[in-house]
């Protein structure tokens, strides 16, 4: 799946649980309210991304650049953030509740 196809079923509001996206270049598309549980977002360029409403249940973000990435109203219980750059990241902290974080990096809420 590239980008393209990523972007086309989150319009069509196909469920992408458990979806292969790792290394993927997401930046800048707009994928509010995506189903992603479960996916492997490891790796991927998702710098300015609007994931606002997404649910990240249990998604693997492990290393993704989430630099000025809108996560506002995001579901990410149990999602794992670990070694993911955050730095100016739209995130409310109670999102972060049940999320896997190793180091904390800057985000605004």
């Amino acid at each position: 799946m590239n980008a393209k196809d990523v972007l086309k079923a989150v319009k069509a509001g196909r469920d992408l649980s458990g979806e292969d996206l790792s290394g993927l270049d997401l930046s800048g598309l707009d994928l509010t309210y995506a189903k992603l549980p479960g996916a492997n977002l490891s790796g991927c360029n998702l710098q300015g991304t609007d994931l606002r409403g997404a649910y990240l249940y249990e998604a693997n973000l492990q290393g993704a650049n989430l630099v000025e990435t809108d996560l506002r109203g995001a579901k990410l219980s149990r999602a794992n953030l670990s070694g993911s750059n955050r730095l100016n990241a739209k995130i409310r902290k109670w999102s972060l509740k049940y999320a896997y974080i190793a180091r904390p990096t800057a985000y605004t809420e």
